[in-house]
């Protein structure tokens, strides 16, 4: 599928926006959220939720994203090892079925995390807006919501 076509550049389409701002975007409004969810559903995207308001170290990060994203058991919990994974996320190697529209991630109390664990949290967006734009490469689509 291609990433996307010069009409959604008119429709208004949230996976578009997503994209063209960086692949990640903060919602903090309950109901913009809940209502994005529903529209990305819909659209046939996949919707993994997580909770990163929950998360007190990285390793609770880092076993969040394996479990939801069915990561390959030598994963090395660590950033470099999460980056490499979402990269076969990314090509739709597990995660996720490169038939559906696509792949959202919900990470859920984003900024909680992020007055516990800062660096980690900056280190994160990184890595998702960077797996985004590699997805692209692809055709397929790996967007993140953070709330």
């Amino acid at each position: 599928m291609p990433a996307f076509s010069t009409d959604d550049i008119l429709g208004n389409r949230l996976d578009f926006e997503i994209a063209r701002d960086g692949f990640v975007r903060r919602l903090r409004d309950d109901a913009a959220l809940r209502n994005a969810e529903t529209w990305l559903r819909r659209e046939g995207y996949r919707v993994i939720e997580l909770d990163a308001g929950a998360w007190q170290e990285g390793k609770q990060m880092h076993i969040a994203f394996a479990t939801a994203l069915q990561f390959p058991s030598h994963f090395g919990k660590n950033l470099d090892a999460l980056n490499d994974c979402m990269s076969d996320v990314a090509e739709a190697d597990y995660g996720w079925d490169a038939t559906e529209t696509g792949l959202v991630l919900i990470l859920s109390g984003f900024e909680r995390f992020t007055q516990r664990l800062p660096r980690i949290a900056d280190d994160v967006q990184h890595i998702l807006r960077r797996q985004g734009r590699y997805a692209a490469l692809f055709g397929n689509r790996l967007l993140t919501i953070l709330s």
